[in-house]
């Protein structure tokens, strides 16, 4: 299964948003996304896993990786974790070591390096999802946001959120395909 990673930048952070799984093929993916992003410059990370459905202890390795390499000059903190990826962390022992937040707006609103106040994302939130936003899920996307971007816009609302399809698998996932033959 294939991980989706969306970005976004409110000021000097950089909201990194999963939908999928992180385990073993994935992680790789999240993991590279993350160094580019830290090579590019980027210090202050919040990482968005409401459309996470699964953490293995692969994808817990790379969140502690990411918060150790930011640790000296930056932040980063994770929201949006389901009740069963928090029990998880929980389990892990992750939850006293990361910054965890209920929700992305919340998460936005504590941050020190985001120039983007709470209320302004939502009211973004609700242009991308229209008078849906707590109302039914998104039936089709509109032709001013796509499909991630109205993923994004209802979970930081707390409305239901469209199914989506997955983007093609990450390099990793496909080696592993190709090394099964499938």
């Amino acid at each position: 299964m294939a991980l989706e990673i969306t970005e976004e930048k409110a000021g000097t952070v950089r909201i990194l948003a999963l939908i999928g799984r992180l385990d073993t093929e994935t992680a790789p993916d999240f993991e590279l996304k993350a160094h580019d992003q830290f090579t590019e410059g980027d210090r202050h990370f919040v990482i968005d896993l409401s459309g996470i459905d699964y953490v293995s202890s692969a994808g817990l390795r790379v969140l502690l990786a990411l918060a150790k390499q930011v640790s000296s000059d930056g932040s980063m903190k994770l929201c949006g974790l389901a009740s069963h990826v928090r029990q998880v962390f929980d389990l892990a022992g992750f939850s006293k070591l990361l910054n965890i937040q209920s929700n992305l707006k919340d998460c936005i609103a504590e941050h020190d390096h985001a120039d983007m106040d709470a209320d302004k994302i939502a009211d973004m939130a609700k242009q991308l999802l229209g008078d849906r936003a707590d109302a039914a899920p998104v039936a089709a996307p509109s032709p001013s946001a796509s499909p991630q971007m109205q993923s994004s816009a209802a979970s930081l609302l707390g409305a239901p959120t469209m199914q989506t399809t997955r983007a093609k698998p990450g390099l990793w996932a496909r080696f592993m395909a190709w090394l099964r033959g499938e």
